[in-house]
């Protein structure tokens, strides 16, 4: 910490909450002539709030009033949370010295914490006003961007101290902090405890949250080694809400089996395998190459992808943070983990099965649980043919459907968003991921010929987004008349996209 920073936070709560009363220049005379004053924390004060202020006071980062006062009710500026959030976060300045801090803070004691809040992108120049008090929404929103997390897990932990609407006060402030650092993701962050959720998935429990470097599929493949057969299949998720546990994705688990995980090549673990099996609903054809399986909520399963961190803030009222126990308002829920690889077998009544795979990124869209799988390239599903589906991983309550005619999707239109994409637009909101996987081929008034695949969950409605593939491009006036590949669409008139 440099000089300024440990002078000001040596001084008193005022100077470590920041109260512009107190000017700058008095602040650091006092501080050189003498020790901070003892501070007594009242045994009346919430238990909770007590703990959080003393071990605050015990790193550093505040001190008591001038008085021997604590003011645990006292409400929040800006600057007073820019100073704490930098102090308790360990948050370094960012790496180019500009500043969009105008040049009416100069010389103020906050100057220095509010340039690096606002380095670390905790809020925007314009928006900051010193003497204002925070609210615990806007609280929680700095602290979820200073620790790398979502803004609904830094939420809950400010509704599980407040509601949540009112201004900030000091001791919850202080409250939310201490959470906040033990969310601080680090390099360092160890395991402390691996069990089988079930039959396809992990949870880990670690020291504090990984880097995000250390989550990425490519680092965890690397650094989570299992014996038994046993690897990871996709990365592991910090679960929305959570400081330091993880659902870890792999393979399919044996019942009873013991296996062990090294981490990091010298930590090891053994847990036993379990052979519960993720309970779906229904089966049902989607299109004619595709079906899928439905999980519901209300009977106690809920995907992913609604649980965990990385997705909380894109999927709106539907995200959700569990309690103990992986449980929703009491009731434990089973959680469906990453099905990234995951097969299935897809039986024709009379006829021999086949292996159909998962259609990346379906599985919970749209606020629905319905994952899809489809059939080898070329298999079509035979109208009034009774199909059953089956996996070593899921159960289906009701998993045989009859085969239907099932409609293609009908392309409408089709327009160039720049030289390397284009947007497709259906002729109404499928309200699925219908797009996944599919391709359109462009051919040019000049004779030349493109792909473009679907780039997965950019649907809006009933548009998508389309890359060009193998770094083709869209050239200036050149016409391009644009149709599906295969028979997942088709087009009621000539699709044209001239390239911009």
């Amino acid at each position: 910490m440099r000089k300024e920073s440990r002078t000001i936070a040596a001084w008193t709560l005022a100077a470590a909450l920041g109260v512009a009363a107190i000017a700058p220049a008095a602040a650091s005379a006092a501080t050189a002539s003498s020790p901070p004053k003892a501070v007594a924390i009242s045994e009346s004060m919430d238990a909770a709030v007590r703990q959080a202020v003393k071990l605050l006071m015990e790193q550093g980062v505040l001190n008591g009033y001038g008085n021997g006062t604590v003011r645990p009710n006292q409400t929040v500026t800006q600057a007073e949370a820019a100073k704490l959030l930098v102090l308790a976060l360990k948050l370094k300045p960012a790496a180019s010295s500009e500043s969009t801090l105008g040049s009416e803070h100069n010389g103020k004691w906050y100057a220095p914490f509010a340039k690096t809040a606002i380095g670390n992108g905790l809020f925007a120049a314009d928006d900051f006003d010193p003497n204002k008090a925070v609210s615990e929404q806007e609280l929680a929103a700095w602290v979820a961007k200073a620790v790398q997390r979502d803004a609904l897990s830094a939420r809950s932990w400010m509704q599980a101290i407040s509601d949540g609407g009112s201004p900030a006060t000091r001791g919850k402030t202080a409250r939310l902090l201490v959470k906040a650092e033990a969310s601080v993701r680090s390099d360092e962050a160890r395991i402390l405890s691996v069990k089988a959720l079930d039959s396809i998935a992990l949870e880990v429990t670690t020291t504090g949250p990984m880097s995000l470097n250390d989550e990425t599929i490519e680092r965890s493949a690397e650094t989570f080694r299992f014996d038994g057969g046993l690897t990871i299949v996709n990365q592991p998720r910090l679960k929305t809400g959570s400081t330091n546990t993880y659902i870890v994705p792999v393979t399919t688990l044996e019942e009873g089996k013991s296996y062990t995980l090294t981490y990091k090549g010298n930590q090891k673990f053994t847990f036993t395998g379990s052979g519960e099996r993720i309970r779906f609903e229904q089966a049902r054809q989607v299109t004619n190459d595709t079906f899928e399986v439905e999980a519901l909520l209300a009977n106690g399963v809920v995907d992913y992808g609604y649980v965990i961190s990385a997705y909380a803030d894109g999927r709106g009222s539907n995200a959700l943070v569990l309690g103990e126990g992986n449980t929703l308002n009491g009731k434990p829920l089973q959680i469906i983990s990453s099905l990234r690889n995951r097969t299935a077998v897809l039986t024709p009544a009379g006829g021999a099965p086949m292996t159909v795979s998962y259609v990346g990124y379906t599985q919970s869209t749209d606020g629905k649980q319905e994952p899809k799988f489809r059939l080898p390239a070329g298999q079509k599903l035979v109208s009034g043919v009774t199909y059953t589906v089956s996996a070593d991983w899921f159960e289906t309550k009701n998993a045989s459907f009859v085969a239907g005619s099932a409609e293609p999707l009908k392309l409408a239109s089709a327009q160039a968003t720049d030289s390397k994409t284009l947007a497709v637009t259906l002729d109404s909101d499928p309200g699925d991921e219908l797009f996944a996987f599919r391709s359109v081929k462009l051919t040019g008034s000049d004779g030349s010929e493109l792909t473009a695949q679907y780039r997965v969950q950019t649907r809006k409605g009933a548009t998508g987004t389309f890359d060009l593939q193998n770094g083709g491009e869209l050239k200036a006036g050149v016409s391009y008349a644009v149709a599906p590949i295969g028979d997942w669409a088709v087009t009621e008139s000539d699709l044209i996209v001239t390239g911009l």
